[in-house]
């Protein structure tokens, strides 16, 4: 099992000095253990590398299987986590590191079943956060019309059925709450 975290603007970069995340989607952040929202940070978008003192994008690069990386409509591209790679002028490209959104958890088991999770930074009553996911299995292919499970933050659970290019529903929590998604029914 490996746990990667998404990224958001000002998370460093793995080869120190001031180098650091600067894009972010305006649409989507995430509050930190400090209380700031910061812009969530997708591969494409900018850091900058203090080393060669230089901007360049974020490319995937962390080992994570595309089919659990959040996808964002309106930029038409995935979410970066870390461990993803910066496409700057150094010999070695430097790595995004998770700091500030260490709430939101990608686990990825290493077969077909998957679940991401988030720990609540925020107050009862936050705005409402909603997840939608493609289940895919370990060769890319989206699981369609296939059963899933879903555990809500109180511990509810949640019985469904992908569609037909193998998405999940749109699971709505108050403020950012830990969930899971389980292949087939749990009980």
């Amino acid at each position: 099992m490996t746990i990667y975290y998404a990224i958001v603007e000002g998370d460093p970069l793995d080869n120190g000095g001031n180098s650091r995340v600067i894009g972010g989607a305006d649409h989507s952040t995430i509050e930190g253990p400090d209380g700031r929202e910061r812009k969530q940070a997708h591969l494409g978008q900018e850091a900058w590398c203090s080393v060669c003192q230089a901007f360049g994008p974020i490319l995937s690069g962390a080992g994570i299987r595309e089919s659990l990386r959040g996808w964002d409509e309106r930029l038409q591209a995935f979410e970066a986590v870390s461990g993803d790679i910066v496409l700057c002028k150094c010999p070695q490209h430097p790595r995004v590191v998770a700091r500030y959104a260490r709430s939101c958890e990608y686990i990825d088991n290493g077969d077909a079943s998957f679940s991401t999770s988030w720990t609540s930074y925020a107050t009862a009553g936050r705005a409402r956060h909603d997840e939608q996911f493609t289940l895919t299995d370990v060769r890319g292919n989206a699981l369609a019309d296939t059963y899933y499970t879903v555990r809500m933050p109180d511990g509810v659970l949640i019985h469904c059925t992908t569609d037909s290019t193998g998405r999940t529903a749109r699971h709505v929590t108050e403020g950012a709450q830990k969930i899971a998604i389980y292949l087939g029914h749990r009980e």
